[in-house]
């Protein structure tokens, strides 16, 4: 009896214990990382906040033409002599108060608004691309680190595979062994090979991890635990038809059309120009429509004075205006013309950034051409290279098998073919990253 319930305390507490496990979470697609990443970067974040800083710098330029209204309401208490109602002076202690409301409509500013305006819509445009241009930086990168864990992935299973076949030849090495056919020496040198693969088989799982933690870590994972991409099938068909290269002057003609950063600069440059508009409008005179209301009442503590009633005295001494302003700038210490001349200048920095930005984005497509083209080369060098360790892998098997090998040249046709694998894995992934690039610059979505 006590030995049973035992047995079923330790199965309730093993039930419980796969009952609390928590849910495996599911691997991501490199959209789902690219769309997390851009939901929670910092940079990002702050780009954003950039926008909304720039839209509403935007909405206070257009209503500037709006009238403006003031109200004022105020009171005073006076004491000692003061003049009263009868002409003469006396001891008074007086309680006063105003009320007052203006309003003023701007009709000729000389185009300083519609300049502002007009500049600070170029303004909120630039900062909208910018935040285009960070997203795709991030997207670049998330790829970049999600084509690593793929690469690691694959080095984990060429390990597992090499593993796998030198488990299988120590078993028949023991085998042999114990018919008498080979050494108990080779015996011991099949199972330092097998070893070998097993530290080969944890580094490469090392490494996997590393990569997965570094791609958590740039999405801004709260933890790495449980995190996992998903392994698309990158077969040896889309491999190829990601080696035919698009011509570069075509990327280059449309990357300075549409990437984000130069239009971006493009918009910044028409912002500096209308600038200057904005610097020459303090120029022209100045036109304002004002308007307003005042009344004001007191109350008079004098011995023998008389107030009237405040609603009487509300009504008599109020008063209304309406005026018209013009301002006619005649000499401001040549402030104006300066600000036209730092403007100006201020157009020439930003055509020379914006020239700058165009030559940086052609070198970077060439750059980018260029050495897709030398991944391209490197991946059909290594598809042969690896042919060739096959092949060469399989003749020292059967050589090793036969008796007619020693391990020694066994273990080093091996580790050729693995190096082969590795070095075809690393010209794979670096050809569909360099292609992708170029996707990139073309105007095509990163995917895989």
């Amino acid at each position: 009896m006590k030995y049973g319930i035992t047995l079923l305390a330790l199965l309730l507490w093993s039930v419980a214990g796969y009952a609390q496990e928590p849910p495996k979470e599911a691997p991501w697609s490199l959209q789902d990382c690219i769309d997390y990443a851009n939901q929670h970067n910092i940079s990002v974040q702050q780009q954003e906040v950039k926008v909304s800083q720039s839209q509403i710098e935007l909405n206070t330029a257009q209503n500037s033409r709006l009238p403006d209204l003031n109200a004022s309401l105020g009171a005073n208490m006076s004491f000692g002599r003061s003049l009263i109602s009868n002409n003469t002076y006396a001891d008074n202690n007086q309680l006063s108060g105003n009320l007052g409301v203006s309003a003023s409509l701007p009709l000729f500013m000389g185009g300083r608004i519609n300049h502002q305006i007009a500049a600070d819509k170029l303004g909120f445009q630039a900062a909208v691309k910018d935040l285009e241009r960070m997203r795709e930086d991030v997207a670049v990168n998330i790829m970049s680190l999600y084509l690593e864990v793929l690469f690691n992935k694959e080095l984990v299973n060429v390990a597992q595979s090499q593993l796998e076949l030198s488990t299988m030849q120590v078993t028949r090495s023991r085998e042999e062994v114990s018919a008498g056919k080979v050494a108990e020496a080779t015996l011991y040198e099949t199972e330092a090979l097998m070893a070998q693969d097993e530290l080969t088989l944890t580094q490469n799982k090392n490494n996997l991890s590393l990569a997965l933690l570094a791609l958590s870590q740039a999405l801004n994972r709260p933890s790495a635990e449980g995190f996992d991409v998903v392994y698309p099938i990158l077969d040896s068909t889309q491999v190829e038809s990601s080696m035919m290269l698009r011509d570069p002057k075509e990327i280059v003609a449309y990357a300075l059309d549409n990437r984000p950063h130069i239009q971006s600069e493009r918009l910044r440059l028409d912002q500096a120009e209308r600038s200057v508009r904005l610097a020459r409008s303090s120029f022209y005179p100045q036109i304002s429509l004002s308007g307003g209301y005042g009344t004001n009442i007191y109350n008079s503590f004098a011995t023998g004075a008389v107030n009237p009633p405040f609603g009487r005295q509300f009504r008599n001494n109020s008063s209304e205006y309406v005026g018209l302003t013009v301002s006619i700038p005649i000499f401001n210490r040549l402030a104006t013309r300066n600000s036209v001349r730092s403007a100006r200048l201020n157009v020439k920095n930003q055509l020379l950034t914006l020239t700058q930005a165009e030559q940086s984005l052609q070198k970077e497509v060439e750059t980018a051409y260029y050495t897709a083209e030398a991944a391209r080369q490197k991946y059909r060098s290594a598809q042969k290279a690896l042919s060739s360790a096959r092949i060469a892998f399989q003749y020292e098997t059967e050589k090793f098998a036969a008796g007619r090998s020693t391990t020694f040249d066994y273990s080093d046709a091996k580790n050729r073919m693995v190096k082969a694998e590795s070095d075809l894995l690393q010209a794979k992934y670096e050809l569909i990253f360099r292609t992708k690039i170029l996707d990139y610059y073309a105007g095509y979505p990163l995917s895989l």
